[in-house]
């Protein structure tokens, strides 16, 4: 099980990433939002699945991590394509 700080740090680096790459990108970053999006959302519906069926926490699911950081990305990729969508506007 990884710590609740460790866990928060991978977020955050995730949620940098998906800023930075939608600053640097916006185009690639918007082609790619809808496939993660729906590549997250299928990821927590089989977690949502397994914990249930296990009765365990998610936190101790070892690919709950990588679908909260996958998670994190796309909001920060599309907060920072948003930016530059606006900067472009303005």
């Amino acid at each position: 099980m990884i710590s609740k700080k460790s866990r928060r740090l991978l977020q955050l680096l995730g949620f940098v990433i998906g800023v930075s790459f939608g600053l640097w990108r916006p185009q690639q970053v918007q082609m790619m939002l809808p496939l993660l999006g729906i590549t997250v959302g299928i990821g927590y519906f089989f977690l949502s699945r397994v914990s249930t069926e296990n009765k365990t926490d998610l936190t101790e699911i070892k690919w709950f991590v990588p679908i909260q950081m996958i998670m994190y990305f796309v909001i920060g990729g599309a907060i920072g394509s948003s930016i530059h969508l606006y900067m472009a506007f303005f």
